[in-house]
């Protein structure tokens, strides 16, 4: 006679009755019912059930070898059962997927009956589970920097490539480059690159996560990133090693590296170490982070409110973000007219870091000599960026950081979730490069967005028939902090 014969752990299930491994000698295992030690729980009539089964394994195969597990002394519980095979199916998707807790609970109720619903572990309790096996298949995350020791399937992305690239040691600081051969070779070949860091979702043990973003798709492109850094400081000295590391990983994949221009944050330390090591590349300010350091500015230096309050006011310091739409070289004339219109910290602020630099020296006859400004208008203009192909803000980066928040979901988790986030990540680029290759055009910008660069597009246009203040005035109304 043959029996439906299913194994759920320690557990047999012999035609929809649940046995429980009493013991096994080599390939004989022996069976009891479940409810032979725990009557009380499971039996409303206070009674043992004394069935028993023996099974031989065969290639893996249980075959009945003894009959007394007809000796039950109550019937089959069919809702128990399918609550079984339920939770064996959470257990194995919560193993084999990323789907959150809430995503498995909902797709394992709507495969069993309405009727045997109510059998179900509570979803507080599905959770627990959930949590318990992807816990017991993580190592513990590590506390120090010594306890690192990254598993093998966290060092590969998702279609087996080799993904943690470097590992690097300068003084106490560590260096931990994460990417592809396949995003590398789009990295090399890249008009831009886009460099930034992002610091609330990264592990407490290092200080930041530094990305770098590139173009890839000729005009359908798409500003993706492909370089993932844990880096542990922000010390001049860690970035020319993570350049020179980047270029070490080239030369190993058979890449030359030379980027034309990268696009930087206004971190002097980076600024510097990139100009060490790609001499020849050209340095830009990222527009959007100019835009946040005046904000800042204006912030400490107590103005927001009256900001928020006196349009006027907000327009004049506004003004001072739309001198990036000038020449570099009508910069400095541009500010000296507008200068005396704002409040001195600003005004002090802007001229000594972005424009004419600090006060070395004043001589009798008038003259002043200065240092050099900390970002020059050379590095922060973007009145070139049309004509070489890059674009004037980067708020699809900034979108990206968004994004990634969102995904991570909490601020400053383990050092081995957050690289199974850029593994994720990584697979999600692979997969908007494939949509890029099929001509799939860029989603569409906001109206909103599109219109005020328009605007701005026009008040360059007719800059002929303007003053200079003229044109940073029309050019900040569709600006905003």
């Amino acid at each position: 006679m043959e029996y439906k014969i299913e194994i759920f752990g320690t557990k047999l299930l012999i035609d929809n009755f649940i046995m429980i491994k009493n013991k096994n000698r080599n390939n004989k295992y022996y069976w009891e019912c479940e409810k032979r030690k725990h009557t009380k729980r499971h039996n409303s009539n206070n009674e043992y059930c004394n069935a028993r089964a023996v099974t031989i394994l065969v290639d893996g195969n249980h075959i009945v070898n003894d009959n007394s597990f007809l000796n039950h002394n109550h019937g089959p519980d069919p809702c128990r059962l399918l609550v079984k095979k339920n939770i064996k199916y959470i257990v194995s998707k919560a193993l084999s997927s990323r789907d959150k807790p809430s995503q498995i609970i909902q797709e394992a109720t709507s495969r069993i009956p309405v009727n045997s619903q109510p059998y179900m572990p509570s979803v507080e309790a599905t959770r627990k589970i959930i949590s318990r096996c992807r816990k017991h298949q993580k190592p513990p995350e590590p506390t120090s920097l010594s306890q690192i020791d990254i598993p093998l399937n966290l060092c590969k992305s998702f279609n087996g490539q080799t993904f943690l690239l470097k590992e690097s040691t300068i003084e106490s600081h560590k260096i931990y480059i994460f990417s592809t051969k396949d995003e590398i070779s789009k990295l090399v070949n890249a008009n831009y690159w886009v460099m930034d860091g992002t610091f609330k979702t990264v592990p407490s043990i290092f200080l930041q996560m530094y990305t770098i973003h590139a173009p890839v798709g000729g005009n359908n492109s798409r500003i993706l990133p492909l370089v993932y850094v844990l880096m542990t400081s922000k010390q001049q000295c860690c970035y020319e090693r993570l350049f020179e590391d980047l270029i070490s990983i080239c030369d190993g994949f058979g890449f030359d590296v030379s980027p034309k221009c990268i696009i930087t944050d206004f971190e002097k330390a980076a600024i510097n170490a990139a100009f060490k090591v790609f001499p020849e590349c050209q340095q830009k300010g990222c527009f959007f982070h100019l835009g946040q350091n005046i904000w800042r500015k204006i912030q400490s230096s107590g103005l927001a409110t009256k900001y928020g309050e006196n349009e006027e006011f907000s327009l004049q310091l506004r003004c001072m973000w739309s001198f990036a739409f000038l020449h570099p070289s009508d910069i400095p004339n541009a500010f000296d007219q507008l200068k005396d219109s704002l409040p001195y910290d600003i005004q002090n602020y802007f001229e000594e870091n972005y424009v004419h630099g600090k006060v070395r020296r004043k001589f009798r006859n008038g003259i002043v000599s200065r240092y050099e400004p900390l970002f020059p208008p050379s590095f922060w203009s973007i009145h070139f960026n049309h004509e070489n192909n890059i674009p004037r803000t980067q708020n699809k980066v900034e979108a990206w950081h968004k994004r990634w928040k969102v995904l991570v979901g909490a601020d400053h988790v383990g050092v081995y979730r957050i690289i199974e986030e850029m593994r994720k990540e990584q697979q999600h680029v692979v997969g908007q490069i494939q949509i890029i290759l099929s001509g799939q055009a860029r989603p569409k910008q906001s109206s909103k967005y599109v219109k005020r660069q328009n605007q701005i597009q026009t008040i360059l246009n007719d800059k002929e028939n303007r003053t200079t203040l003229e044109t940073i005035r029309g050019i900040a109304y569709n600006l905003h902090y």
